[in-house]
């Protein structure tokens, strides 16, 4: 009974609260297959780079209210 309320508090993402998968989980958390971030909370770029696991990336996020959702120059995606 212990296992399946560890692997509940498995699938939500520690930032924001909001289901994750098995998947996501094991491809970008960390060691222990905790996703620090999710698709709800960062980008997918932050995402790819390391944040689900727990890592600082230099690429602004979201919440930096840097121009673009991806912290860059929102022209540059036109």
């Amino acid at each position: 009974m212990m296992l399946l309320d560890s692997e509940s508090r498995k699938s939500s993402c520690l930032n924001c609260g909001s289901h994750v998968t098995r998947d996501f989980r094991r491809v970008y958390g960390d060691r222990e297959d905790r996703a620090h971030r999710c698709h709800e909370c960062d980008t997918l770029v932050r995402l790819q780079r390391g944040s689900a696991g727990g890592l600082d990336v230099p690429i602004p996020g979201p919440w930096d209210g840097a121009p673009g959702r991806h912290g860059g120059n929102p022209e540059r995606w036109q």
